[in-house]
């Protein structure tokens, strides 16, 4: 498996906790307001993480010595 278990986990809890500060109108950062931005950056980690997770783990193409 390429995508680690934690990492797709991590990437449904920022998903979900910016989708619902969006929904919501307003943003919040450990009980403090935050700019509503803060929720699309958490969104748009919750996508990127398993992605890019899987990208970088991706197998590589083999080395091209033997061909002419």
């Amino acid at each position: 498996m390429r995508v680690k278990l934690s990492e797709i986990y991590f990437g449904q809890m920022f998903a979900v906790l910016g989708a619902l500060q969006i929904g919501a109108g307003k943003a919040s950062v450990r009980g403090f307001p935050a700019p509503l931005w803060t929720a699309y950056v958490l969104l748009a980690a919750g996508i990127a993480i398993p992605l890019l997770a899987w990208y970088l783990r991706r197998p590589g193409q083999p080395p091209e010595i033997d061909k002419p």
